[in-house]
């Protein structure tokens, strides 16, 4: 199949549109469907996907991928499955006129058409790791970003826990189910007896939920036994080798022989239905499965998620921001960065600055120790410490390997109104002032953060924690019907380019988008052959 690209949208004699009344016409026109018509259809740019198909142009052309593209972020603004968002387009000329494709003797859809463009984008993010649809998405929201006159100085970042679908198992579950489904792959004819009990699913239920807590190691360490005889067996074998089960009997085998639960790494193996997901502990919750990292800028007025990612969970968010501060060009004007304090380090803030950014943490993980060393006045230049709080001198000043130290005289210190809460040392003949330039940064940085110019800046990033609790209530990103984690990142990827489209139209109409409820009890119109005969007769 050749890449085709869907230029000429011409309107047709017989196009449903010109049999509408006016007063159907306007209709149309104040609805969602004009500016998505309008403002978004024309953004998807289809030459991102012509890697999909073949370069040879005798074959087949294919159906134009920005219909697919526009009808699977429909899709997730409406809440609708394949086949839901298939039947609008079928049947609602809002959808076709978003779309463009009024003028269409057939619709370019059919039962399979997202499936297989999704299996395509999937394919392809596997052999070349490139995510075509990340790419889109980020190009798509900086025109929508452009279209509202967002200017970009003010950038906030957030992260969120997004689970997986497959079960939770225990560490006995996990190593049966890795044995179990490799097991499952080999000719029943050449299976030693021995493993054939593992065909049977009364073996699995006296395995796992007959199994007492003193039984419960020895059984670990037999299914373990089991599978590493099979891992011997068959290592030898160059079909089986290739098969993924025997990989996951590989990686299971490296990550639990020989190891307590205690040692178990939160990378290993949680469930061989999903082997990209992992394992972290967040505050008192247990997550498996992944995290996600959004880059929001905004305004007073609009806000536009410009850039995203989805790694397994145990990718730290200071490993996000530095991902981040990468991938930002060198600025002329300066940009500011609002961020949790899980996001921030001293090395960061370096990276940041180095490139013209300013990080705003909200807050510090681990707090900070009261101490006045912020007051004390340092020429960082010089690394030389200047001044006491009381204005006093030092005697002496050095900095050796990250430490400022800096020897006081005793008349000043003994009887000074700031010694109560200072923190210089006594010694025989002074008092000893001893800091790291770590802990001095955080210092002053606490210091900064206690001013009011600072919290109202800081303020502003609790507009992005809203994007998670949407991703979580409406667009169900916890259930997702998809495992790994290329599928949930392309699942995501609509997700949030569904909520960019929705703030685009709400910020250039100034209406939001209708529930889904009101999509599918207002007017419907259904489309055959050249007369319009639609109905209005649904009851809420």
């Amino acid at each position: 199949m050749s890449f085709k690209p869907n230029n000429s949208q011409q309107m047709a004699l017989n196009d449903p549109l010109l049999s509408l009344t006016e007063r159907e016409r306007r209709y149309l026109q104040n609805s969602w469907a004009e500016a998505f018509s309008k403002k978004i259809f024309p953004f998807i740019a289809e030459d991102h996907f012509s890697v999909l198909y073949s370069a040879n142009p005798a074959s087949r052309p294919n159906n134009p991928v920005n219909i697919y593209f526009g009808l699977l972020i429909l899709r997730e603004i409406f809440g609708q499955s394949d086949e839901e968002a298939l039947h609008s387009l079928l049947f609602d000329i809002r959808y076709q006129y978003a779309l463009h494709t009024t003028s269409f003797a057939e619709q370019p859809v059919s039962k399979n058409s997202l499936t297989n463009f999704r299996k395509a984008v999937y394919r392809y993010n596997q052999e070349h790791g490139i995510d075509l649809i990340q790419q889109e998405i980020e190009v798509q929201a900086k025109g929508f970003s452009k279209l509202l006159n967002i200017d970009g100085k003010t950038i906030r970042m957030d992260s969120l826990m997004i689970s997986s679908s497959c079960k939770k198992l225990s560490r006995l579950e996990m190593i049966y189910s890795t044995v179990s489904r490799f097991i499952k792959v080999i000719d029943k004819n050449t299976l030693p007896e021995r493993f054939k009990p593992y065909l049977e699913e009364s073996h699995y239920h006296d395995t796992i939920y007959r199994a007492r807590d003193k039984d419960l190691n020895s059984k670990i360490k037999k299914v373990l036994k089991d599978g590493l005889r099979l891992y011997h067996l068959y290592k030898k074998n160059k079909k089986i080798k290739q098969t993924e089960a025997f990989k996951l009997l590989s990686r299971m085998l490296r990550e639990q022989k020989g190891k307590s639960s205690k040692r178990i790494a939160p990378h290993s193996l949680q469930n061989p239905t999903d082997p990209d997901a992992t394992y972290r502990k967040k505050g008192k919750q247990k997550h498996i499965g992944y995290t996600a990292h959004l880059i929001e800028k905004f305004d007073d007025k609009n806000q536009m998620i410009e850039g995203y990612d989805l790694q397994q969970n145990t990718y730290s968010d200071q490993r996000f921001a530095e991902d981040t501060i990468s991938k930002l060009p060198v600025e002329t004007d300066e940009i500011t960065i609002l961020a949790d304090g899980a996001y921030y380090s001293e090395d960061i803030d370096k990276k940041a600055k180095a490139k013209g950014i300013k990080m705003v943490p909200t807050n510090l993980v681990g707090g900070g120790k009261k101490s006045n060393a912020a007051q004390f006045e340092i020429d960082e230049k010089e690394h030389l410490l200047t001044k006491c709080p009381s204005g006093h001198q030092p005697i002496d000043s050095t900095f050796k390997k990250g430490f400022y130290r800096a020897h006081f005289a005793k008349k000043h210190c003994t009887n000074c109104p700031f010694r109560k809460d200072c923190s210089v040392i006594k010694q025989k003949k002074s008092y000893l002032f001893r800091v790291s330039e770590k802990t001095l940064h955080r210092l002053q940085l606490i210091t900064k953060m206690g001013t009011s110019t600072y919290q109202e800046l800081a303020r502003k990033r609790a507009g992005i924690e809203g994007i998670p609790s949407a991703l979580r209530r409406r667009y169900k990103i916890d259930h997702l019907p998809v495992r790994g984690k290329v599928r949930v990142k392309v699942w995501l990827g609509f997700k949030i380019s569904a909520i960019n489209c929705k703030r685009l139209i709400k910020g250039l109409t100034n209406r939001p988008i209708p529930e889904l409820s009101t999509l599918l009890f207002g007017h419907l119109f259904s489309l055959f052959s050249f007369q319009r005969t639609y109905q209005v007769k649904f009851a809420a």
